[in-house]
């Protein structure tokens, strides 16, 4: 089977660069990517592969109908892009100013639409149903909580699902796959200290919240230095923190933005209570007052054991087993096919892009470009973990 998806994948290629190349040219921030969605289903019409779009306002979910029986296996690429100014000067540029896919996404849609004409070309050839998934939104909001709230793994019942990501710290034509912990889940939060203002001069009569705002960013990175297990990973940065007007007023209240990462739902409690703590035992010691909005957004994503060995197998046909990464550790990055994960047992996987490890790809860049040959790899290693789930 996987010669025969070389060669479709062959065949498909030059339709494949194209598409990658007019969605990257045409970037869409999050629940924006109407474009990007009519070059997707202008390819699935042309093709005659049915699919119903405008769910989770911009998604889409393709499916293609092998023969009667089998299960049923969900293939994930998000569309989105990001809010970055474009400065790698290639030729299919974004035409957008301001907006830029700087991670790959423009990739994972290609190459996922690649994927779906190789399926359907080999649908007489397998059992079962395989949906594609075009999802919105994974870069902050989670597009793909709401596209699950939708019913998309429901009629037929997804039995597993599997993703795929460009990914800069890796060489080319190589893939890390791991069972277990892979990526961390993600929290954020929005805190001000309310303090008192008053005369630079005259400390004493004010409550200093830049003062408060110290303190906990100070208190707050023992957390994870003596909270945590010394084994376990966690990380929490606040971005962003603003106060003040000018060099002698002592502000009135300061603000901070943070986020708290994390691989178990265990540490997630622990470092959520720890930031709301510590921040109400800085506004006490001062005198001041505090509002802590925190919220949730990714949980971890998990990979599934036996789904693992399934997509190392498949891309052990496309690049030797010898470039397959078994173990790692995770990435503290988060992902919203996490929200999969933990509905359906699946697998993520990273593909490598760098040419050189020394200057690596890297993500979220104004810089960020990787080769078109990739995504011949990628689009054959959707494909194939489909079609090796679903004879497994």
């Amino acid at each position: 089977m996987q010669e025969l998806v070389g060669i479709l994948a062959k065949k498909y290629y030059p339709k494949i660069v194209e598409l990658r190349h007019q969605i990257h040219m045409h970037p869409e921030l999050e629940f924006e990517e109407e474009n990007t969605a009519h070059l997707v289903c202008k390819i699935l019409d042309e093709y005659k592969i049915s699919y119903e779009r405008n769910i989770a306002k911009t998604g889409i979910l393709a499916s293609i109908k092998g023969k009667d029986g089998g299960k049923c296996v969900l293939l994930r690429a998000d569309m989105d892009a990001l809010a970055v100014q474009e400065k790698t000067g290639l030729s299919y540029a974004s035409k957008i100013k301001g907006k830029m896919h700087a991670c790959g996404h423009d990739g994972h849609t290609a190459a996922l639409v690649g994927a779906g004409l190789i399926l359907n070309e080999l649908k007489d050839k397998f059992k079962g149903t395989i949906k594609l998934m075009f999802q919105p939104a994974e870069e902050g909001s989670g597009g793909a909580k709401p596209m699950i709230e939708s019913g998309i793994l429901e009629n037929p019942k997804v039995d597993a699902v599997f993703g795929c990501h460009l990914w800069g710290p890796l060489l080319e034509n190589t893939a890390q796959i791991v069972s277990g912990e892979m990526m961390a889940g993600v929290d954020v939060f929005d805190l001000e200290f309310i303090g008192k203002g008053g005369h630079g001069a005259h400390p004493h009569t004010t409550i200093d919240p830049i003062v408060m705002a110290a303190k906990f960013i100070s208190d707050i990175q023992c957390v994870v230095s003596r909270r945590l297990k010394p084994v376990d990973a966690g990380v929490i940065t606040i971005g962003k923190i603003s106060a003040g007007t000018t060099f002698n007023v002592i502000a009135d209240s300061a603000f901070l933005k943070g986020t708290a990462r994390f691989l178990s739902e265990e540490n997630q409690k622990l470092l959520q209570n720890s930031i709301e703590n510590i921040a109400k035992a800085v506004a006490f010691e001062f005198g001041g007052d505090f509002k802590l909005d925190y919220k949730r957004e990714y949980p971890p994503l998990i990979n599934d054991e036996s789904a693992a060995k399934i997509a190392r197998k498949a891309f052990a046909k496309i690049l030797g087993e010898e470039n397959i990464i078994h173990t790692a550790k995770p990435d503290m990055g988060a992902e919203d096919f996490a929200f999969l994960t933990r509905e359906r047992k699946g697998a993520y996987v990273f593909l490598g892009i760098s040419k050189d490890l020394k200057n690596p790809t890297l993500h979220h860049s104004s810089t960020f470009c990787w080769d078109d040959k990739n995504l011949n790899v990628l689009m054959q290693g959707d494909a194939m973990m489909a079609l090796e789930f679903l004879q497994d």
